[in-house]
Parts: structure tokens; sequence; C-alpha cells
């Protein structure tokens, strides 16, 4: 079952202040976190699942860091950008940090929390601002529409790639109190 949840920004330790480049957003996805967090890390691989990523290269890489000029292409619209990208493999996060690029800021980190049937609650942030105020507000009303495509696009790979966890009905209340209570720190 999936579940998407939009959620205002509470989570100071992400936060310095709300704009209107700031989503948080939460899916429950049937895949094991690890398998995810792992997914997400392979940015090599963006271009063949993201359809607005024309091209990625890496340009230095280590077990816990990279970075990453990434190639974005929307009808007349052609960025790149240059971005550090930081994980946590106990934490199964990663930080994204615009290093360069048409952004005044951008920011965006994914969390992959494990749940009782083996699924994951992803949650995912982002914030940015344009430094050139009419590429952002064209943006800013695809916004949504974005975000909705790169999670679905990441669930497509994930499986083609994993074997879905089958959600198990005695657990599913169990796993929608999970659900509600890590929202509910957000």
């Amino acid at each position: 079952m999936l579940v998407t949840i939009l959620l205002s920004c509470k989570r100071q330790d992400w936060l310095n202040s709300y704009n209107m480049g700031v989503r948080h957003v939460f899916r429950h996805i049937t895949f094991a976190p690890e398998q995810l967090h792992n997914l997400a890390w392979d940015v090599e691989q963006y271009p063949r699942f993201i359809n607005f990523i024309s091209a990625l290269r890496i340009i230095t890489c280590s077990e816990e860091q990279m970075r990453a000029e990434v190639r974005v292409k929307y009808k007349m619209i052609r960025e790149a950008f240059i971005t550090d990208v930081f994980r946590d493999m106990e934490t199964l996060e990663i930080v994204v940090k615009l290093v360069k690029g048409p952004f005044r800021k951008l920011e965006n980190h994914w969390r992959f929390h494990l749940l009782a049937d083996g699924s994951t609650l992803v949650e995912f942030w982002v914030n940015f601002d344009f430094s050139i105020p009419i590429i952002g507000k064209l943006f800013l009303a695809k916004q949504v529409r974005a975000e909705k495509a790169i999670l679905e696009a990441f669930e497509r790979r994930a499986d083609q790639l994993f074997t879905s966890i089958a959600p198990k009905l005695e657990l599913k209340e169990t796993v929608q109190q999970q659900i509600d209570q890590l929202q509910a720190v957000t």
C-alpha cells in the first residue's frame, strides 16, 4: 500500500527557515531500507530512470561522500549544477548540498526508516531557492509534480531491481502506528 503524505516542515535540525521551496514528503514503499538507501546513493544511474536528468558525472567519490555534476533538461530549460552528496550507513540518511549551479540554495535529505514488516517509510525533504527568480517561479508551479515523479521513478527502479516485501496483514496496524509516529516527530 502506498501512502504519500505532505507535511509542513517542523524538523528544526534540517530547517533554519521556511520558504516556498521547502517540501517534506513521506512515502511507504515495500522494499528494504538498505536497498532503497543504496539505490538513492547510486546517482550515476539516475539518468536511466529519472526523465529530466539528462546526464550525471561523478567528480570524486569515497564510501561516504561524493561530488557529482548533474545536467537537467526540462522543455526549453537546460541547466547543470554540482552537489556534494553524503551518506550515513548507520542512520540510512543521504544529504545533498549545492556546490555550484543556478540555485541560491539547494539541499535535500533522504531517510529510510525500517518498519515492522521489513518495508520502508521513505522521508524526503528538499529546500531550494533559484538564483534567477523567473526560473524559480516556473519550477515552483511544477514542484509537487516533480517530487512525485522522482519518488515514483525510484519506486519503479526498485521494483526492477529488488524483490518487494509482502506486507504481513498481522503487522498492518503496527506498521501504520510506526508511520504515524515517524511523521509526528518531524
